[in-house]
């Protein structure tokens, strides 16, 4: 026997099997509890920050090291190599790299953390996994084909889609404003302290007579 629904026939045997599907969905969505997804979610978190934290320092870290080896090439401390490569970098550099990115996230990053996870977007622990594993795919990318990216930028794009993807309303837009606007000064300002102090520093070698 055949039904006809939006000017298709239906037959028996299809309606069966579409309330069969609905059946075996509704028992998936309704086996799990809200308190087992988050915890599931939290335990994925341990891998997912991992990985995020692999791609952080992958791609940041690098940055650094690279810029402490031109510099030391500029001093005269090193040669560069054949074909106008940089030369190895030292261990001491890297391990100063590792000690300060590390430093640096132990003992200022927590203010960086709560801004990230509770003031743009009030995350959970589904939402938590998603924007870091999205961070940690995109720095690694970008780390692949020699992109110097920022983490921050990475992790807040994936936070705002989550919460976008949540409800566009959850988030708090005026925060991610005054970050984009941070952003925004962070190289004029950089760069604007950076010639003071070049200019400093070239002063006092007048002054002292140092050619």
């Amino acid at each position: 026997m055949n039904h006809a629904i939006a000017g298709r026939d239906i037959s028996f045997r299809d309606i069966r099997r579409i309330d069969f599907h609905l059946a075996v969905s509704d028992v998936d969505f309704h086996r799990f509890s809200l308190h087992k997804v988050d915890r599931g979610f939290r335990f994925g978190q341990l891998f997912s920050a991992a990985a995020y934290s692999l791609g952080h320092g992958g791609n940041d870290a690098q940055k650094t090291m690279g810029i402490i080896t031109i510099v030391l090439v500029a001093g005269g401390f090193l040669q560069m190599a054949p074909g106008g490569k940089l030369p190895e970098i030292p261990l001491w550099v890297v391990l100063a790299a590792h000690a300060a990115i590390g430093l640096g996230t132990l003992s200022g990053g927590w203010r960086i953390v709560k801004t990230m996870g509770t003031k743009i977007v009030k995350l959970q622990p589904v939402g938590g996994f998603c924007a870091e594993t999205a961070g940690a795919l995109t720095l690694f990318g970008a780390t692949s084909l020699g992109i110097p990216v920022s983490t921050t930028h990475t992790i807040t794009g994936s936070i705002v889609g989550v919460g976008s993807a949540k409800r566009f309303s959850a988030v708090k837009w005026g925060v991610a404003g005054r970050i984009v606007w941070a952003w925004v000064l962070t190289i004029p300002m950089a760069a604007l302290i950076a010639a003071i102090s070049y200019g400093v520093i070239l002063a006092v070698e007048k002054m002292l007579g140092v050619k």
